[in-house]
């Protein structure tokens, strides 16, 4: 999207916002910082116009972002309670939603919505839901996006607003690690820390509040790392006996996706979660030469270049695990040739 697409796209979606009166927000399938606090930003905003507006998911938030929202910020859907809410919405928005089918079971509600489907997204899929859409791949996080939606519609950016934007910003950058670090996602930065933002505070937010069970899980998890390919892919899982033995819930676990590209010469890192007897939730990490998106894609699931997602069903645990890594090796193979191909046309102009 250029910059002026996206300046016309913004402007669609504040036209919509200004006009609508009832507003319905979600996110994806357990919020991460970026959906969640990009959410919450545009809710406290809404509810300061005077509208009517509420954050309705179709799964808790994790508890490590719950400071986040306040009481009466976030709900977990009920049909007997929201169905109603959503179909007469003037407005449904989605904020870094990664694709229809992450709303889980609210999603079939959402389609039947007779308001606005507005998506304010950075993520690559297919949409055939959201007709007023305001995707920009290149974007750092979605946080950042509704920061200049805000900034367009001048609306102050107060310490209320640039808290839950930071937290979204320094989810989806890595903390400033990931190829998603532009010079423009630090000016937003720089930004957010004038508007009152405590970096350090945050940190301790975000970082410092692990149960010691989870820090136990994730070690035990990294203790099991194995190689493919001399190394150059490391992998790790959580079967049925893992998680029930361990006494932990799934979202607990997959923070170790994130450790596996420490390992010195990896490409990749993949993370395996038995779901059940024929599904498989699985997280994929590059290291910067190798696109995961279309592994991902190739399961119905997506993200970014770098990072992506997806479940393998109707094959067992093993089954999944073999398929995925065959893949991976497959583009880190292709990945030399395309290296090798690269040298020897360089070699042969040099020659010349």
């Amino acid at each position: 999207m250029t910059h002026f697409e996206a300046s016309e796209a913004r402007a669609r979606v504040a036209e919509r916002l200004r006009a609508a009166k009832r507003v319905v927000l979600t996110t994806h399938v357990t919020p991460d910082g970026d959906g969640l606090g990009s959410a919450v930003a545009l809710l406290r905003v809404l509810r300061a116009a005077g509208k009517k507006a509420m954050i309705v998911n179709c799964s808790v938030a994790p508890k490590e972002l719950r400071f986040i929202y306040r009481k009466g910020e976030f709900e977990v859907f009920a049909r007997e309670r929201h169905e109603h809410e959503i179909l007469t919405a003037d407005a449904v928005v989605a904020t870094d939603i990664g694709g229809p089918s992450r709303m889980g079971k609210m999603e079939p509600f959402v389609r039947a919505a007779r308001g606005a489907k507005i998506v304010i997204d950075h993520h690559v899929y297919e949409n055939d839901l959201f007709d007023v859409p305001y995707i920009v791949i290149g974007a750092s996080s979605t946080a950042e996006l509704v920061y200049d939606l805000l900034s367009d519609m001048g609306v102050p950016i107060t310490k209320d607003l640039a808290e839950p934007l930071y937290v979204g910003l320094v989810a989806d950058t890595g903390s400033f690690a990931y190829d998603a670090t532009t010079p423009r996602a630090h000016l937003f930065a720089a930004k957010l820390i004038e508007a009152g933002v405590d970096p350090h505070a945050m940190w301790r937010k975000t970082s410092c509040n692990k149960p010691l069970l989870k820090m136990h899980v994730l070690g035990k998890l990294l203790a099991a790392l194995k190689p493919e390919l001399e190394g150059r892919i490391v992998w790790t899982g959580a079967d049925l006996a893992f998680l029930k033995e361990n006494g932990i819930e799934p979202r607990d676990a997959f923070e170790v996706v994130n450790h596996l590209l420490h390992v010195q010469g990896v490409e990749a890192g993949a993370f395996f979660m038995q779901l059940g007897s024929d599904k498989t939730k699985v997280s994929l990490r590059s290291a910067g030469r190798i696109d995961v998106h279309g592994v991902c894609a190739s399961y119905g699931g997506g993200g970014h270049r770098y990072a992506s997602g997806c479940t393998v069903d109707n094959v067992p645990f093993a089954e999944a695990v073999r398929q995925v890594l065959g893949e991976l090796s497959e583009l880190v193979r292709r990945a030399d040739m395309a290296r090798i191909a690269a040298v020897d046309l360089a070699g042969a102009e040099d020659d010349s």
